[in-house]
């Protein structure tokens, strides 16, 4: 396909210079580790809020060579977070799932299956050569639709 317009390497209109962004704001929560990182723990555009959390306990600490209990830190963290903007887990609707190894495929299988018993999320699970900290096994990319709650 050919572009018609500067600038739009798909052939699409692109964004119009006028429109103004699409509102989007932070969500933090005490319950969740707070990164030196440049990052906000959550975030809402429209309808829709991201978070992507690893198994890090409030100081920072990960549960060393243990995947189920980072894989529940990792929900724990993400249900504080959706909890700060008036939603839960039965909100989301996709998760993508890094682990660093085929080993620890099970044991986070298991635990997000126990806390997304009830129509789970679409997903999508990537075994990944490491993540930030050579401690975090597994690390939760969630998108949740918060329709009224948000």
């Amino acid at each position: 396909m050919t572009s018609t317009r500067p600038g739009t390497a798909c052939g699409g209109a692109g964004p119009d210079k006028d429109d103004p962004p699409m509102p989007k704001r932070s969500v933090s929560s005490d319950r969740v580790y707070k990164s030196r990182l440049p990052f906000a723990q959550a975030t809402i555009a429209g309808d829709f809020m991201f978070v992507c959390c690893v198994g890090a306990d409030l100081q920072g600490k990960y549960a060393i060579g243990d995947a189920r209990r980072q894989t529940q830190q990792c929900i724990d963290n993400i249900r504080a977070l959706l909890e700060e903007a008036g939603a839960s887990l039965k909100d989301v609707v996709k998760c993508t799932v890094y682990v660093t190894d085929r080993a620890y495929w099970e044991p986070m299988n298991e635990v997000y299956c126990a806390n997304f018993a009830e129509e789970p999320p679409h997903r999508v699970s990537c075994i990944v050569n490491g993540l930030g900290s050579p401690d975090c096994l597994v690390e939760i990319d969630a998108t949740a639709h918060l329709g009224k709650a948000g």
